[in-house]
């Protein structure tokens, strides 16, 4: 899917997280409140942070789709990865929060929870669990860790949900003795969300320290490099990821007599063939080198960015 598409894709799929989110977590709120509930509160505190999650994506999606410029020659790309992490970061803070404040309700006395909470919970979860199937597929389409950490967002809220439905369950049926099970389970369920925002981090943290990218797509790259016509071998291969963008950094080897205006053409059809194979690719900078055959028959041969 080519990157300008890809992006307006994401964006959509923020845009509906906000809206769909917006109007659950005051349903959830309401019901909360008047149902006596507050692992239904918490439940609805996590909707609205997924609002905000979702308006972040949307806001990363939106710098990242920007041109390059003079003080960003790459691009913004790096502003979807941020916004990844920043959404990451957002749920082990709601976690931390609905946990403390959970923890705090569980030594002040109330009602048990009504049972009509339920007519708002199980609805909820049957939405929120198809809006994270699709946020993810959509966000594994476009190569996006905003939306897929979006899509986890989603997803934190049909845990912390469910974890409301099993507390006002255990509560209603339990009678007054149970009236905290619902604190119990929304703690329970925080836990999930910090341990999933510290998930989501790695892949954010591990892009924007520029580590490595899927093997199978040096392998790509190099196998495509290595077929265009007149050249010899390719020596090394590195790959940087902006965002839903690709740099290549590449070391072709060609016959060492041709002239410099044909190893400029080649390292051009080179730079061509890989921007046409792969849309999300940038920009590929070529380094062209003479072709030495007894290098070649070494054994330890392996580019993948590593020089020889």
């Amino acid at each position: 899917m080519p990157p300008e598409r890809s992006l307006r894709t994401g964006q959509g799929s923020a845009l509906q997280g906000i809206l769909i989110n917006g109007a659950l977590g005051a349903a959830k709120l309401a019901a909360g409140v008047f149902g006596h509930s507050y692992a239904l509160i918490a439940d609805a505190s996590e909707s609205f942070a997924d609002v905000l999650g979702s308006c972040v994506t949307l806001f990363g999606l939106r710098v990242a789709a920007e041109p390059a410029d003079q003080t960003h020659p790459a691009g913004h790309g790096r502003a979807e990865t941020l916004a990844s992490a920043m959404t990451a970061l957002a749920l082990c803070v709601v976690g931390a929060l609905i946990f403390w404040q959970a923890a705090l309700s569980l030594h002040v006395s109330r009602p048990a929870p009504s049972p009509l909470t339920l007519l708002v919970l199980v609805p909820v979860i049957f939405v929120k669990e198809r809006m994270f199937h699709w946020m993810r597929t959509r966000g594994k389409e476009i190569g996006s860790l905003a939306i897929v950490a979006d899509a986890w967002h989603q997803r934190s809220d049909v845990v912390t949900s469910v974890a409301a439905l099993t507390g006002i369950i255990v509560a209603w049926i339990g009678g007054p003795a149970w009236s905290h099970a619902d604190s119990w389970a929304a703690m329970a369920a925080s836990l999930w969300l910090v341990g999933t925002g510290l998930w989501l981090l790695g892949p954010a943290l591990h892009e924007l320290m520029e580590g490595s990218v899927d093997p199978a797509l040096l392998e790509f790259i190099e196998e495509t490099s290595r077929n265009c016509p007149g050249i010899k071998g390719i020596d090394k291969v590195w790959v940087r990821k902006l965002g839903m963008r690709l740099i290549v950094d590449l070391h072709i080897e060609v016959d060492p007599h041709i002239s410099v205006q044909e190893g400029h053409r080649l390292a051009h059809e080179v730079k061509d063939k890989l921007q046409r194979e792969l849309p999300q690719v940038r920009d590929v900078m070529v380094h062209v080198e003479p072709f030495d055959p007894e290098r070649a028959k070494r054994p330890y041969r392996i580019q993948k960015g590593v020089t020889r």
